[in-house]
């Protein structure tokens, strides 16, 4: 589960605020001050690589087109990312990834996109239509 950083425009500290699913946060709060004004910013990560690996993460963070709509949650920009990652790490495919790709290249929202691709038992509708 992700974790959302974000900058506090009260006491303009950063805070970090830990998700239970792949959707933002309703209503954050600062976790300093308990202002609810705050503006999300890029978070890094860390990642282990070696030398000749070096080229596809400064191509993905140096891409401000991709890094400006991860920053606003475009499902187009998560597709690219993750084709991205999937083709620098050599992995395969599954239909299912393919089918999650294919509807946010679309423009659909991952969550929803997410939720209707669980099994009918995991959904939060209890698979009801």
């Amino acid at each position: 589960m992700p974790i959302y950083e974000y900058r506090c425009n009260n006491c303009r500290r950063k805070a970090e605020i830990f998700v239970h699913s792949f959707s933002l946060p309703s209503n954050p709060t600062c976790t300093h001050c308990g202002s609810e004004d705050l503006s999300r910013i890029f978070s890094k990560f860390a990642v282990r690589r070696s030398k000749s690996d070096k080229s596809v993460y400064d191509d993905i963070l140096s891409d401000s087109k991709l890094t400006q709509g991860l920053m606003r949650n475009d499902p187009r920009a998560l597709a690219e990312w993750s084709r991205k990652m999937s083709r620098a790490a050599d992995e395969d495919s599954t239909p299912e990834t393919e089918e999650l790709m294919d509807r946010l290249e679309a423009g659909e929202d991952v969550s929803e996109v997410i939720e209707e691709m669980k099994p009918p038992e995991l959904r939060g509708d209890d698979g009801l239509e």
